[in-house]
């Protein structure tokens, strides 16, 4: 919740820098994505706090769970329901909490945002980042992103939904924990065929 306003993720990517351990070269590095817990960051043109917001399309926003000033932790919020309302897109995701919250970008960064539990039940599906670039090195197919598989992921346009399908049940199958028919039902309900991959399994 802020200032009222519900936001529940559907779709995250997940950024993490830690000098030594894990660097990934795509995270901003910007100081609000460290130490700062439970705050969003808008993102910006530089490192500091006090850079331009990116401006037009480039503009989005991230959860920071980082309680530390080593590391860089926070969550772009790539799709969400907002205020009951399905938005799709980084950019159209900060928007909407903008326009909901009738808050300025400042503010929206300054205040706290409280965590509310929820009775979401439904299969998480995992991929690689979306648009990253050359720059993510290593780090570039590490699947750090993930995509609540509810009644949204039906009729939403998510990138990669095959994909994602695909990898899930095919895990699914190997691991014993679904028949090839399971596996093949399920893909009919979520993506409307069954994809060759399945098929041949």
């Amino acid at each position: 919740m802020l200032s009222g306003v519900s936001i529940l993720p559907k779709e995250i990517e997940v950024y993490y820098f830690k000098k030594g351990e894990f660097e990934d070269t795509s995270v901003h590095r910007n100081d609000l994505q460290k130490k700062n817990k439970n705050h969003f960051y808008l993102h910006r043109n530089g490192t500091s706090k006090s850079d331009k917001y990116k401006g037009g399309n480039r503009g989005g926003l991230d959860f920071v769970v980082s309680d530390s000033e080593n590391i860089y932790y926070s969550y772009l919020i790539r799709s969400a329901q907002v205020d009951n309302h399905m938005v799709i897109g980084p950019h159209n995701v900060l928007e909407s909490i903008i326009d909901h919250c009738k808050l300025e970008k400042e503010a929206v960064e300054n205040e706290i945002i409280e965590l509310i539990p929820n009775n979401v039940s439904c299969d998480v599906l995992f991929s690689k980042r979306i648009h990253l670039g050359k720059n993510a090195g290593q780090f570039l197919d590490c699947k750090l992103r993930a995509v609540l598989c509810d009644d949204c992921f039906k009729t939403s346009k998510y990138p990669a939904k095959g994909i994602m399908i695909v990898d899930f049940l095919i895990d699914k199958v190997q691991s014993q924990q679904m028949t090839k028919e399971q596996a093949s039902k399920y893909a009919k309900q979520q993506l409307g065929y069954i994809p060759y991959e399945i098929q041949r399994i």
